[in-house]
């Protein structure tokens, strides 16, 4: 894989953490005039997707993690209470679960879906 695919990803904010993306990290980076980043990683459990955009002053994040995978999920925002999931607040999310503010950002784990 070229350095120009490996920056998407990164800018995207996908990683594994684990050998072979049974668990992934999402941590997206907006800023520096990035206003949207999407990576798609076809895995050995199937499609990854990072999918952000700054829309309207609001950070829009769509992901999709597969079958029998997890995820940590980093949103840039410094509560928790700002977060939503399919138009609920994301501490209501059946598959998500807060985890921790740090530095900065909030911490989800995340389960399959998207």
């Amino acid at each position: 894989m070229g350095p120009g695919r490996q920056g998407r990803r990164e800018n995207a904010g996908l990683d594994p953490e684990i050998p072979a993306y049974k668990h992934i990290i999402i941590h997206p980076r907006p800023g520096g005039g990035l206003t949207f980043a999407k990576a798609e990683f076809n895995s050995i459990h199937g499609q990854i997707v990072s999918d952000w955009k700054i829309e309207k002053g609001q950070f829009r994040l769509n992901v999709v993690i597969p079958a029998n995978t997890t995820a940590e999920v980093f949103l840039p925002a410094a509560s928790a209470d700002v977060a939503k999931a399919g138009g609920k607040p994301a501490a209501q999310a059946e598959a998500v679960k807060f985890v921790r503010v740090e530095n900065g950002s909030t911490l989800f784990a995340v389960s399959s879906g998207s």
